[in-house]
């Protein structure tokens, strides 16, 4: 016994000797680093000046920012007030627009341009003329800086501003742009003012008021305006924000060093009060580090490292299990803090279930109510879950603690062998082991997942429920194994058939579910159906080279259209998957009946579209364009026309997309090209001159390389010449991707063929790509055409768009005239050439021979050319 206590007293000797040396080192490194920081403090006293000068940045910037945005919004105020004097109506001609913009651009420096923008984003005046005669007549709708302002401002009704940009007047400027209100509230034009901002911001930023302060404005990293003064430090620099009608322009200011005192203070008292503090805080410290090791040795001297480095120590509370103390390389394994204990149990470091199914609070509760009731110890596997998330399963040992009696300690040693048990017990529980695919647990987190994505970024989504309907005849008729063959070729069809980021599951032995993501429209679910049904419905071959052939049923629902909860949704699928099962062979159905309707009407058209393509049951209807003048024939246009089953003649409208999207059109295109050049063929040889043609082609064939190679080889083989084939491309199309379809113009006039662009000031066609494209004729959109006919003729914009693409050397076509005004103010507008029911409907092929003109015996020539 007096040996123990000997041995006792040594190790607390050593112990102390040992908290003595450390206390000492704490209060020598306190020691050295407020001797440093006296150093600092001393050196600290320059920096007086520094706070000076960054008070009176402060203040400089802010009272400029204020001032700079009251400027930017006197100037606004100026357009608004101009805007209001049209509120009577829109300037009569360019001469009434002038007299009031141009005086008023001369009383604001900073206001280097005012225009007038119609309601269809066109630039019709502009003020002055002088600089700024490219902006005539250019479109604003697409262009991508205005476009957007232009579209913000009309639909808030409000002056707003682009960003900075450079000005064609020269310098850095913006453009605002303020809509014109009518007495009757309508929009009946927007102001376009340009604004530069060196002499807007000259007249409040000067020399004087900033003493030689740096001043910088500027909108992000672009800078606006500059006045370099005497400040050059950056570090002293201010910056003070300028809200300017929703942008954020910023104001740096560096202050003059002149206005920095020269006093500072005095460096023997930042000695004394150094020393002082040195002292007392190396007393502090030592005292502080011999208490904490103190309380060190009565709190964790009973967790002890475990056998192995992996061994994670602990100390919880007997009552409740909270944390009490744990080693710190437990601590770094859960990343807690010593703060943290009071709030967490010793199961809130667990899953929610252990690898038994067992709740971690039931266990843990078990295991301190057997400490309580006088075990020694308990034993048991234990999963934890790490900081990263990853749950590590441990051998675990539960003890009275010696320390404490109202604890207990517990000791957790890692178990590699039993965490690849768990590792495949999850995946086990997670997925169907014959199939591999996701189970029904799954399926269903990653729907609630996939529902609440669509619901975050409104988007479409569906599940369709699949079931297999005479799967049991299989396993009777062939046996198990070669209806788990089965199974697993189904299973790896629907892999094939989803997209890689939608999830396909099993439920049960013949019935899975597929969740489509990220859909367009309800007929992209519709596909993903047909796609099953035909995979699944393909013959499988067994081993005694027999053919299983299956019936599958196949349930859709969409989100959010037929329910938003994840379970309804799965459940309105199953529904619509039994009422798929009543038809006769495999299928799909649509939960709600309507949308079965326009699915199943979208499907027999597009099986009559490929029936019509095979047989050829379409016709060629030709629509006369004339010149205006004396309305003489100067060509036709080729309209295609369906006769559907049912006998009934339809229009491209009804058909076009369906034909666009099931790769029809390049066939059909085919059919129509031949049937031209066989028309125009037919006319010389029976003596007629044959006249231009114009086809009409969609996106998708105006890019495709055989069209042009079609028209050629087809025009060679009915000895015609190209340039008697004209192809009509929309505005929309060429302006998609203009540089892209410019390449292809210049290949179809390299080729010979004639170009018309469509629906001319439909969209948004640039003027620069408008001198570019290689084109013949440019036909007016009819909504152009129709608005022109509700105007005052000195206010119509008809005229102005025939003078412009007159001016570009390009005929001017006018489509759809139906009345003698309509002929009349055409006429009156010098427009080129007409088409439209008022001379003439579409006709048919035996019907054009009427129209067109003798081949004279001075003209022999077999071809004719546009």
């Amino acid at each position: 016994m007096e040996t123990e206590n000997r041995q006792t007293e040594e190790k607390a000797a050593t112990q102390q000797s040992r908290v003595k040396r450390h206390a000492l080192l704490a209060a020598f490194l306190t020691a050295a680093f407020f001797a440093s920081a006296t150093f600092f403090f001393w050196t600290a006293a320059v920096e007086n000046r520094r706070v000076i000068l960054a008070s009176a940045a402060n203040i400089t910037a802010t009272a400029i920012a204020q001032q700079v945005k009251q400027i930017v919004e006197a100037n606004l105020g100026v357009l608004e007030s101009f805007a209001d004097i049209w509120q009577d109506g829109p300037p009569e001609d360019e001469r009434d627009y002038l007299s009031v913009a141009t005086p008023l651009q001369a009383r604001f420096p900073a206001l280097q341009a005012v225009n007038w923008i119609s309601p269809n984003y066109i630039i019709l005046y502009v003020a002055p003329i002088k600089g700024n005669v490219p902006a005539m007549g250019a479109d604003l709708k697409r262009h991508p800086v205005a476009g957007p302002v232009l579209d913000i401002a009309l639909d808030q009704r409000r002056t707003q501003i682009t960003p900075t940009l450079e000005l064609l007047q020269g310098g850095r400027g913006f453009a605002a742009y303020s809509p014109v209100l009518g007495r009757d509230g309508q929009i009946i034009g927007v102001i376009n003012g340009a604004f530069r901002i060196r002499s807007m911001l000259a007249s409040v930023i000067n020399t004087e008021q900033v003493n030689d302060y740096t001043v910088r404005v500027r909108e992000n990293d672009t800078v606006l305006f500059e006045i370099r003064g005497e400040g050059d430090d950056e570090t002293l620099q201010h910056t003070a924000a300028a809200d300017i009608v929703g942008r954020q322009w910023h104001i740096d200011v560096i202050a003059d060093p002149k206005l920095a005192s020269a006093g500072t203070t005095n460096p023997q008292l930042i000695l004394i009060m150094g020393v002082l503090a040195t002292i007392l805080f190396t007393i502090a410290i030592f005292v502080l580090a011999n208490r904490q090791q103190a309380a060190a040795r009565r709190t964790m001297h009973h967790i002890n490292a475990g056998d192995d480095i992996n061994d994670l120590a602990l100390s919880i509370t007997k009552l409740d299990g909270h944390l009490k103390s744990m080693s710190p390389e437990t601590a770094d394994f859960f990343d807690l803090r010593e703060e943290d204990y009071g709030f967490i149990r010793f199961y809130n470091l667990a899953p929610e279930f252990q690898s038994d199914g067992s709740s971690s609070r039931r266990s843990q509760e078990k295991m301190l109510l057997a400490i309580n009731r006088g075990d020694d110890e308990v034993r048991r596997e234990w999963i934890v879950r790490s900081s990263e998330g990853v749950h590590v399963v441990c051998n675990l040992a539960m003890k009275p603690s010696t320390a404490n009696p109202d604890c207990v300690d517990i000791t957790l040693h890692h178990n590699p062998a039993a965490n690849a048990s768990v590792n495949r017990l999850r995946y086990l529980a997670t997925h169907d082991p014959l199939t591999g695919l996701p189970n029904h647990a799954l399926f269903d987190d990653r729907l609630n997942q996939a529902v609440a994505h669509a619901k975050r970024y409104e988007k479409l989504l569906s599940v369709l429920v699949v079931d297999i309907d005479n799967f049991r005849a299989v396993n009777d008729r062939f046996g198990a194994d070669v209806g788990d063959e089965t199974l697993r070729t189904i299973s790896g069809r629907l892999r094939a058939t989803v997209r890689e980021k939608d999830s396909c599951a099993r439920f049960s032995g013949d019935m899975f579910a597929i969740i489509a993501t990220d859909l367009s429209e309800a007929e992209g679910a519709a596909l993903v159906a047909e796609r099953v049904v035909e995979a699944i419905s393909q013959p499988i071959q067994t081993g005694g080279n027999e053919e299983i052939r299956l019936h599958v049923s196949v349930g859709v629902a969409l989100y959010p259209n037929d329910a938003r909860a994840p379970s309804q949704l799965l459940a309105n699928a199953d529904a619509a998957m039994y009422r798929a099962q009543k038809s006769a062979e495999s299928s799909y159905c649509f939960f709600v009946e309507t949308m079965n309707n326009v699915m199943h009407a979208r499907l027999s058209m597009e099986t009559q579209l490929r029936r019509a393509v095979d047989e050829k049951r379409f016709v060629l209807e030709y629509q006369p364009r004339y010149r205006t003048s004396d309305q003489n024939l100067t060509g036709f246009e080729a309209l295609l026309r369906w006769i559907d089953d049912s006998g009934k003649r339809r229009l491209p409208p009804d058909f076009i997309a369906v034909a666009d999207r099931t790769g029809l059109l390049s066939p059909l295109g085919h059919w129509i090209i031949e049937t031209v050049c066989k028309q125009i063929a037919e006319w010389r040889d029976a003596g007629y001159a044959p006249v231009p043609i114009a086809l009409n082609v969609s996106s998708r064939q105006f890019i495709q390389a055989d069209l042009i190679k079609n028209i050629l080889d087809l025009t060679a083989e009915y000895e015609i010449d190209p340039g008697i084939i004209e192809v009509e491309v929309s505005e929309d199309i060429a302006m998609r991707d203009p540089e892209r379809a410019l390449g292809q113009f210049y290949r179809f006039a390299e080729a010979g063929i004639g170009l018309t662009l469509d629906h001319f000031a439909a969209g948004n066609t640039s003027l620069r790509y408008l001198k570019r494209f290689p084109i013949q004729r440019i036909k007016l959109s009819k909504s152009l055409f129709d608005f022109a006919l509700d105007e005052q003729p000195e206010n119509s914009i008809l005229q102005p768009a025939i003078r412009l693409c007159k001016s570009l050397n390009r005929k001017v076509v006018a489509v759809g005239v139906e009345t003698e005004e309509q002929l009349a103010m055409l006429k009156s507008a010098d427009c080129d050439e007409i088409q439209g029911f008022l001379l003439s409907r579409p006709v048919d092929a035996s019907k054009t021979t009427g129209l067109l003109p003798r081949l004279s015996n001075a003209d022999p020539s077999p071809t004719a050319k546009s």
